[in-house]
Parts: structure tokens; sequence; C-alpha cells
């Protein structure tokens, strides 16, 4: 017997790829469909408004900075897997069982068929995202920060929660730690996001994460901006008037902070927030009318909060004690700096966390339907289904 005839042919081999791929189009079903039909409403809304914006408009330049993005995370999790091999599982990288493990482990072609689907659809939500946060103002102009300054009140026993705060955070190195933190989001959560779009091991907490995120991003961060309009503190005076509440916690951030000379080891520290420059960014480009990816405001719910409370269930349901303490921690930071940075009032990250709760236990629900497990996982005999509080 000659060895073509132990390999298999080429029209088995494409036979097993289509399978493959249509158990990745099956898998990933309900987060392309949620994308889908996000996207489609988003550009209806517009056109029906008779705004020039379109999700697809600037699809080049976001995938252009897309894939980078997507390359250095990559690069990350390689690095992470080839310690994990090294120290865990005893197997340096220079033999030959390492090379083996990354073709059939790191880059096994149903990791590759899995993930492509869900890795060339993420920016189309993303950039929808920002199509309808600039359509909301043109809907439903701000309203409702007056309302959710007297619900911080109300709730923190007639303070203002960024005074209570103050004392510990207060500070002028502290506040530029938690600026840095803060603007560290984007990439905590592009990794997350990574890390489950590949991920082969727990097939059901996948699916439920990425679909947790999809519709936190447009029941919370689009229907509900959409009902929630509202700016934030940090334009409080702009869009409320005086007197403004907020006034001292501005000024001390863009006075006191960046007035300050920050030195660390002796090496002398820019001292300018992240945050203030971006919430520049976006009032200039809200008041001319400008779009593009990132653009609009909105407070309430904090898609921030949101997120991270969902990366930290997340990691709690992978059974690890470090990797929940990590990214819990993660969440109190985005929490606290939201409100010690101006961006949101306390109830924006209160509303987000049980919004976000909700859509997780839903999913959940939703995901344990037979007809549902049999469908995602046909093939998989339930494999990849374990329960998940």
């Amino acid at each position: 017997m000659s060895v073509s005839d132990l390999s298999p042919s080429a029209p088995a081999v494409r036979a097993l790829l289509w399978r493959d791929l249509l158990g990745s189009l099956r898998e990933n079903s309900p987060v392309l469909l949620v994308v889908v039909l996000y996207w489609a409403a988003t550009d209806g809304l517009s056109a029906f408004l008779g705004r020039s914006h379109r999700t697809l408009d600037q699809a080049g330049a976001s995938y252009a900075s897309y894939v980078p993005i997507i390359v250095a995370s990559l690069a990350v999790a390689f690095c992470i897997w080839v310690v994990h091999l090294s120290l865990v599982r005893n197997i340096s990288i220079q033999t030959r069982e390492a090379w083996r493990r990354l073709f059939t482990e790191f880059l096994s072609r149903d990791r590759i068929l899995l993930s492509l689907p869900v890795l060339a659809l993420w920016p189309v939500l993303a950039l929808a995202f920002s199509v309808f946060k600039e359509l909301i103002p043109a809907i439903q102009p701000f309203y409702l920060d007056q309302s959710l300054h007297a619900l911080d009140r109300a709730i923190h026993l007639g303070h203002d929660p960024w005074t209570l705060l103050q004392p510990l955070f207060g500070h002028p190195a502290v506040t530029y730690v938690i600026d840095r933190l803060y603007a560290l989001w984007f990439f905590v959560m592009y990794f997350a996001l990574l890390l489950q779009i590949t991920s082969t091991k727990d097939r059901r907490l996948r699916v439920r994460f990425l679909l947790s995120s999809m519709l936190a991003w447009t029941l919370l961060g689009s229907l509900g901006a959409l009902l929630l309009s509202s700016a934030g503190p940090c334009y409080f005076g702009v869009v409320v008037g005086s007197p403004d509440p907020y006034a001292p916690l501005m000024s001390y951030l863009r006075d006191t902070v960046q007035n300050t000379h920050l030195s660390i080891f002796g090496h002398e520290l820019s001292s300018q927030l992240i945050a203030i420059r971006v919430q520049d960014m976006l009032w200039d480009g809200y008041r001319q009318g400008g779009g593009g990816l990132g653009h609009g405001i909105s407070a309430a719910p904090s898609m921030h909060v949101a997120s991270t409370w969902l990366v930290a269930r997340m990691l709690q349901a992978h059974g690890r004690r470090v990797l929940a303490i990590c990214g819990w921690s993660f969440f109190a930071v985005i929490l606290l700096g939201s409100i010690h940075l101006g961006w949101h009032y306390a109830a924006d990250g209160y509303i987000s966390v049980a919004g976000a709760w909700i859509i997780w236990r839903a999913v959940g629900w939703w995901l344990d339907r037979p007809a549902v497990r049999r469908f995602l996982w046909s093939e998989r005999a339930g494999d990849a289904a374990p329960q998940v509080s």
C-alpha cells in the first residue's frame, strides 16, 4: 500500500473543510445574526433621519487599524501560550513536540475556522455602534443629566459620589494612574474578546460571552443610551447649565492634575490626562457634527462598566481564582474611575451592572434550551456545554 493510499484525497479534504466551516457558521450564528440585524437597523435609522453616515463608510480605515490590534493580541497570546507550554507542561519551544502542538493546538484548523466569521464581522459592530451613537442627540437630545445627578445624591445620602472618592483618589499621582488604567480598558476588552473568539475549550462559555457582549453593545449601548440620553458629569455645565456641581471636579482634573509635575524614579512624566483630551475631542466632534469611529456622546448606561463586568464574569466562570481576582479588580477600577474622571454618574454604572447581569443570565438560560444546544453543537454530543451559573 502506497503513502498516497493513506492520504486523504483532495475532494475528501474539501468536504471536511466545508463541513467544519458550516459547523463554525452554525455555532457562531447567534452572534453573527445580532451583528447583521444591528448593522441593518442602524443604517436604516440613519437613512430615515436623512443622515449621510453609514456603517461601512469608514470600513477601510477601521479594518486597517483593527488588523494590527488583532496581530498584536495574537502575539501576546502566543507568548503566554509558550510560557504555559514551558513552565506548566514542561515542553520546550525548541522541541519538535512544541511545534507539533503549535499547529494542533494554538493554530489548529478547528480554532481558525471557528474564529474567522466573528473576527471578520466584529469591526462592523464597532462601526455601527459609532453611527448609532451619533444619532442619539438627533432622536432624543440630552435630557436626563439632572435626573441622574439627583438619583446619585439620593442613593448616596445627599452626597455627590465623586466627593466621596476625592479623599482617596484626589491626588495627582493617583488620578494619573487611574487615568492610564481607564485608558487600558480598550486593550483589555480587545484581548478578552480575542481570547474568547478563538477559544475551543469551553464552547458554551465562548458563545455566552460573545453573545452577551454583542447584546450589551446593542441593547445597553444603543437602545439604552437612546432611552437614557445623557451627556455625563464632564459636560454637565454645557448641557444643563449653572450651577454645575461637577465644576470643582473638572477644575481639579484640568487645572490641578494637569499643572502638576509628576516624577517616578527620577523620570518626569507628562501629567496630561487622556480622559480630558478625549472628552474635549468628543465635545468638539459633537458641536461640529463630525462622525467617525469612537465619536458620539452618551453617559447612561456606561459601556465601559458593562463590558468590563462581562469580562470579569467570564473570567470567574473559568474557575481560576487568580483570573477572577484580576477581572473583578479591573472592574472596580473602571467603575470608580468612570466617576472620578468625570465620565459617568455612579447611577450609570449601577444601571450598567444590572443590565449586564440580566443579559448574562438570559443568554445562559437560552443556551441551555435543548433545541438550542442541538442546533449549535449537534456534532459535539453536548461536550461543549457545561453548566455555568
